[in-house]
């Protein structure tokens, strides 16, 4: 691509998930030298994230998140209010972000373009409000196209950072840590349940975690609150974050388990079967459970019966070959999708 003009895009992270979403894109489009500007919300760990994972931009911290219902407004309102002296100053020729109705708000005050991606239909108030301030909004093919705002593309947000033309696993990673392929199950638990141990027990994923340890089946647990490690240590391995590679962990995964929907998706596309025990129901996840690449699964019963059928290995080789098969046939490849629409909107 020609440069006519050098453009300056403003990115914002509101989640760990949009830096690996936008990583790709943002590092093609300053090796094509545009002016790149991150900002971030100070969340979890997404400010040491992006030191390490693109140290060599600027990052402005936007906002500090907040778990309350009440903080959220204030959280809200410092965000609109920070972003009203920060647009005014660095006056991008256009922003954006994940569902992130703030920025778009914001950046319509300034008639600056929003270019907003969205995935969770089911999340009314973010996606009605992405839609309603953003210059667009793209949404994966598999979601209803509501407004004419909307854009549907043929792929999922997982592909930008997943595709096999760009990830590739490495086998080194899970020898390292002393596992071999095929041979361990991975288990994501998100936080959210209560502290209760026999609630935990009967709410979480640790039914199925001992009856599979009870099986002398290995597995290795990526859990996102750490205060209820005392409950998982008896059975499994628990990670120890920041990872080199997480995903590579998963790719040689016989099968997964995940209460995070996200993560279910991005096994299904790295070739390994997964139970989704979140509850939610997602147009974003009804391809992978026509597929049979994703099992949507609530009951106990119905997860220990599934997770037996899944350690035969060829079920995760035939699920291989067909995503593969899929993806390579009929998914584009989220970065580019990324890249052409930024491009389109900017004019270029």
């Amino acid at each position: 691509m020609n440069k006519i003009k050098k453009k300056k895009i403003l990115f914002d992270i509101i989640h760990l998930a949009h830096l690996n979403f936008f990583k790709n894109a943002i590092n093609e489009f300053h090796k094509r030298g545009y002016d790149v500007e991150i900002t971030y919300l100070d969340r979890g760990k997404i400010a040491k994230v992006l030191k390490k994972e693109l140290p060599q931009y600027k990052h402005t911290k936007i906002g500090t998140y907040s778990k309350t219902t009440f903080g959220k407004i204030p959280m809200i309102l410092e965000r609109v209010f920070r972003f009203f002296f920060y647009l005014m100053k660095s006056k991008p020729h256009i922003t954006t972000g994940v569902g992130d109705f703030i920025l778009a708000f914001s950046s319509r005050l300034f008639g600056i373009p929003s270019i907003m991606y969205y995935d969770d239909f089911e999340f009314k108030v973010n996606f009605n409000l992405s839609d309603f301030f953003g210059t667009r909004l793209y949404v994966p093919y598999c979601l209803p196209k509501s407004s004419k705002k909307i854009i549907r593309y043929k792929s999922f947000k997982e592909l930008a950072y997943l595709h096999p033309d760009i990830y590739k696993p490495q086998k080194s990673i899970i020898t390292k840590i002393g596992l071999k392929e095929n041979e361990y199950v991975f288990i994501r638990e998100v936080a959210g349940i209560s502290m209760n141990y026999t609630q935990l027990e009967k709410e979480s994923l640790l039914g199925p975690i001992k009856y599979l340890h009870n099986k002398g089946i290995k597995m290795i647990l990526s859990l996102e609150d750490k205060s209820r490690r005392k409950f998982y240590e008896p059975y499994c391995t628990i990670l120890e974050e920041p990872l080199e590679d997480l995903y590579s962990i998963m790719h040689y995964a016989l099968f997964s388990i995940s209460s995070g929907d996200s993560m279910a998706r991005e096994s299904a596309l790295l070739g390994v079967p997964s139970i989704y025990t979140g509850g939610r129901t997602m147009y974003v996840n009804n391809p992978f459970l026509e597929w049979k690449g994703v099992y949507k699964l609530e009951r106990q019963e119905d997860i220990i019966n599934t997770a037996n059928k899944l350690l035969n290995k060829k079920i995760k080789q035939t699920w291989s070959k067909k995503i593969t098969k899929i993806i390579k046939k009929n998914l584009a490849d989220t970065t580019q999708v990324i890249l052409d629409s930024l491009n389109k909107n900017l004019g270029v």
